[in-house]
């Protein structure tokens, strides 16, 4: 009986410890590299070819961000969300070889050029928490085991930031809002709590929401049937769709892009690029990313438009979060 008390008191204590860990801390879009000085231009090098993404707004603008601190700076910042420790130079006096021999095991402190230099852990100290390590033996080790995981890591901080900004945006959503377009559109998206419905035209088939403060837009347009044989119709429909929709905004053809893509498993595609406003008494601009795609339950074709706002400041977390907004959408209910 004494230990079987016992075991419920220390499982007790372990689930108790485990819910107590916060939410973890920083921007979605940011990756904390800790490593030494002297590693950092290699880390650099290696860290930013395989987070390259780039978006442009209208200047380019990377998806993640790359911020490298100390070893010494480790225990303020171990409880962010993206964290990579990373040691090339194996030697103590090495200041992130140091750190990386206080967090693995001796085995894995010093492995060898045949081993996996790289360590990857979820919610360590936090909760919503990548946590890596990357412990090479020198630059030929990192840039073989960079060569085999880039893919790995890669997808793993994508999933995290997937999973941080759903979490965010949909923690509270205006039910009311969706069920209407339910009722008279027969489909729904999700409205984030504090975006503002800014017209619901039955008879144009555009429903459009923004929010402010950065200011961001998401529209919805339909059609009947299937009109997305070709690309140069999708890119004749895309082009022409800015003022036909907004009235007061065109499209750049500057970074225009379009490619042929999957939304939500339907056949479709892509644009992106950036948009400017006609009128020239309040000019304005940004980044913009637009998803046009078939449905073939309701036999329909939706264009989703979104559109960011945010002069001079950071403008790529939002356009991927428009995106996870947009994807959202329900087209036909069984």
């Amino acid at each position: 009986m004494k230990i079987y008390r016992l075991t419920i008191f220390l499982l007790l204590i372990l689930a108790l410890s485990c819910n107590s860990k916060k939410n973890s801390l920083g921007f979605d879009d940011e990756i904390r590299v800790v490593c030494s000085q002297l590693d950092e231009p290699l880390v650099r090098r290696y860290l930013s070819s395989i987070f390259n993404d780039t978006l442009f707004t209208p200047q380019p603008e990377p998806a993640y961000k790359l911020i490298f601190n100390r070893p010494s700076d480790f225990n303020d910042l171990k409880k962010y969300a993206h964290l990579i420790i990373v040691a090339v130079n194996r030697n103590d006096s090495n200041s992130g070889f140091r750190l990386i021999k206080k967090l693995l095991p001796e085995h894995q402190s010093y492995n060898s050029k045949d081993d996996n230099s790289l360590y990857l852990d979820r919610d360590l100290y936090a909760k919503d928490q990548v946590f890596v390590v990357i412990n090479a033996v020198d630059e030929e080790h990192l840039n073989y085991q960079f060569n085999r995981n880039k893919e790995l890591l890669h997808a793993h901080f994508d999933q995290q930031f997937n999973n941080r900004t759903n979490r965010f945006l949909f923690k509270d959503s205006q039910e009311d809002e969706e069920n209407k377009l339910k009722t008279d559109f027969s489909w729904n998206i999700k409205v984030p709590w504090g975006w503002e419905v800014l017209k619901r035209d039955g008879k144009k088939n555009l429903f459009w929401m923004g929010a402010e403060y950065p200011y961001r837009w998401l529209s919805v347009h339909w059609e009947e049937g299937n009109i997305i044989t070709d690309q140069l119709t999708v890119g004749q429909k895309l082009w022409k769709s800015s003022e036909s929709h907004f009235e007061s905004i065109s499209f750049n053809e500057f970074k225009f892009n379009l490619e042929k893509i999957y939304f939500n498993r339907h056949p479709g595609w892509r644009c992106t690029g950036i948009w400017s406003s006609i009128d020239s008494l309040e000019a304005k601009g940004g980044p913009f990313q637009s998803f046009i795609f078939y449905d073939n339950k309701s036999d329909r074709t939706f264009h989703i438009n979104t559109l960011v706002y945010n002069p001079g400041k950071s403008k790529a977390a939002y356009i991927r979060q428009l995106e996870y907004i947009a994807k959202s959408i329900k087209t036909s209910f069984d």
